[in-house]
């Protein structure tokens, strides 16, 4: 297993970012496992970075069976009032990173003549709300991304999908940030943002756990989805039905 992340913070977003030591941290969790990790940092938005990692995965362990294209940030706005650098910024990371990482992934898969790539879009791949117009024209490109790799990989047996979540708890959304945005305050908890999170789900649930996103991921991974390709799977608690 390969893991890649940038590890420091990123410009324009507004809560603490990843850290270095996180990598490494995951790292020995693999390792406990009995399993082989490798490091990287590198910056999603850097091409050369990521060919480079996956050169060396190559080397090292021999193939690349899975990609997940998991980078992303965060930041809010009325969409006339967004700044370049958080729109700039945005598209870069959220929706250029998940595309370069494919492009980077791409090649190795053909050598090979397998592989699946799971690329992490929202459901804001598919609809919109309000404070969030930059981080939907990514979303939406990376369903846009997902099917247009699905088709023109296909004929190599490499499959392509994205997982299209609605919130997550994670540092992304357990912010005191994110959380005052939701519910009108400088700064926010949980059950200042409940009713809010609330709406944009169908299932009485404020948001899903990380394992859910793994879950999904594994499955789509394994040769239990051998035949499914440039699917969109929501994992939204019923989010995209309302």
């Amino acid at each position: 297993m390969t893991l890649v992340d940038i590890g420091r913070q990123v410009e324009t977003v507004p809560y603490p970012g990843a850290r270095a030591e996180q990598l490494e941290e995951v790292a020995g969790e693999v390792t406990a496992l009995g399993r082989r990790a490798e490091v990287f940092t590198a910056d999603v938005r850097n091409g050369e970075e990521l060919q480079s990692a996956v050169r060396q995965t190559v080397g090292e362990l021999g193939a690349l069976d899975v990609l997940v294209a998991a980078a992303g940030i965060d930041s809010w706005g009325h969409a006339w009032e967004l700044t370049d650098d958080q729109w700039q910024t945005m598209i870069d990371v959220n929706l250029t990173g998940v595309w370069q990482s494919a492009k980077a992934a791409a090649p190795p898969m053909i050598s090979q003549g397998s592989g699946s790539m799971i690329l992490i879009g929202s459901v804001l791949s598919h609809k919109h709300n309000p404070g969030f117009a930059h981080y939907t024209a990514a979303k939406h490109g990376v369903l846009g991304l997902t099917r247009s790799f699905a088709l023109e990989l296909a004929p190599h047996m490499i499959r392509v999908n994205s997982i299209d979540p609605t919130a997550v708890r994670t540092d992304m959304t357990l912010n005191q940030e994110f959380l005052g945005e939701l519910s009108g305050k400088d700064t926010g908890t949980v059950d200042d943002a409940e009713e809010r999170l609330r709406r944009w789900n169908a299932m009485p649930m404020l948001m899903v756990e990380p394992v859910d996103i793994a879950n999904a991921a594994l499955f789509l991974a394994s040769d239990e989805s051998r035949y499914i390709t440039g699917v969109s799977l929501p994992v939204d608690l019923g989010a995209l039905l309302k």
